[in-house]
């Protein structure tokens, strides 16, 4: 009798003196622990063209140079190299692997999934960048496929090196059963001169280049009566047509300018008396002011009083 491939491997119910039977599909794939998944033909490393990566860097670089793909019975690995202009010692490139079920136990040629864990992943970021002082980041980070792990490297030539690494947990149907397996991802990329801010963005912005997750339910508020939706997003109402700002002329203030003022010269009137200083001589002259009479004197003769003895 013929099973079908999904369930060879279980165990089914068996009747003395009789032939195999089946309790039902269902049941029998409940009663064992085998996986619904297909076997993968197995392929040996081939180029393939950009446009089948599994996981495509950001725009505006790193270029893909090429994609090495090798085919397992359970995955897909895949290398792709990565355009560069660093001096140091090592391949900017993504390394893959996207199992199809589950991981193999070594015993054929199913490729074995090991946790990270289980992994030095500090050896493996010093041997991808040899000579660079590869630093592990404490820090928690994650895109938006989930956390990731990194380590930093500056080597004396100038680059900036970075080593990271995510594991995509398998996702499950409602039985129980693995609907998409784990994904691995690694980056290992120097450049010169860069921050690492800029090559940790790298990690931020990969996509996969299948669906991951799967999509999220609408909002319960949307296509249910008695329900009002409006218009508005964080910014306030969204107008079909954007009404244009007004125009506010800006008005320029000229003060009047501050008048000058001008020192008024007091001229004695004619025939005024000319009243010396306090010290007697005025200044800038070393000469005696001699008092002019009034006018309204008896005598028409101006007398000149007698200089003191003391004057040569």
């Amino acid at each position: 009798m013929h099973t079908p491939r999904h369930l060879q491997g279980c165990r089914f119910v068996m009747k003395t003196g009789a032939r195999l039977t089946l309790v039902g599909p269902l049941l029998a794939v409940l009663l064992c622990a085998c996986a619904s998944t297909r076997d993968l033909p197995p392929q040996e490393a081939r180029i393939v063209a950009p446009v089948d990566a599994m996981i495509i860097p950001p725009p505006g670089g790193p270029g893909i140079v090429n994609v090495v793909s090798t085919t397992f019975p359970n995955a897909i690995k895949q290398d792709i190299s990565l355009a560069t202009q660093a001096r140091s010692v090592g391949e900017n490139k993504i390394s893959i692997i996207a199992f199809e079920g589950k991981g193999g136990d070594g015993s054929d040629a199913a490729l074995r999934d090991i946790p990270f864990t289980a992994i030095n992943l500090t050896e493996e970021a010093l041997t991808a960048w040899p000579n660079s002082g590869m630093a592990v980041s404490p820090y928690y980070v994650q895109n938006d496929y989930g956390p990731f792990g990194y380590a930093i490297g500056r080597p004396p030539n100038g680059d900036t090196c970075i080593y990271a690494w995510q594991r995509i947990e398998p996702t499950l149907t409602p039985s129980g059963m693995v609907d998409r397996g784990t994904i691995n991802v690694r980056l290992q990329l120097c450049q010169r001169g860069a921050s690492e801010q800029a090559l940790l963005e790298v990690m931020y912005r990969l996509r996969l280049n299948s669906s991951v997750h799967a999509p999220r339910p609408a909002p319960s508020a949307i296509g249910r009566t008695a329900v009002q939706i409006r218009p508005i997003g964080a910014e306030g109402f969204a107008n079909v047509i954007d009404i244009p700002a007004p125009v506010t002329r800006s008005t320029t203030t000229t003060r009047p300018a501050a008048a000058t003022v001008v020192p008024v010269a007091i001229t004695p009137a004619p025939g005024a008396p000319i009243v010396p200083s306090p010290t007697g001589v005025t200044r800038g002259t070393s000469s005696v002011t001699v008092p002019r009479p009034p006018a309204s004197s008896s005598s028409g003769s101006v007398v000149v009083p007698r200089p003191s003895s003391g004057a040569q």
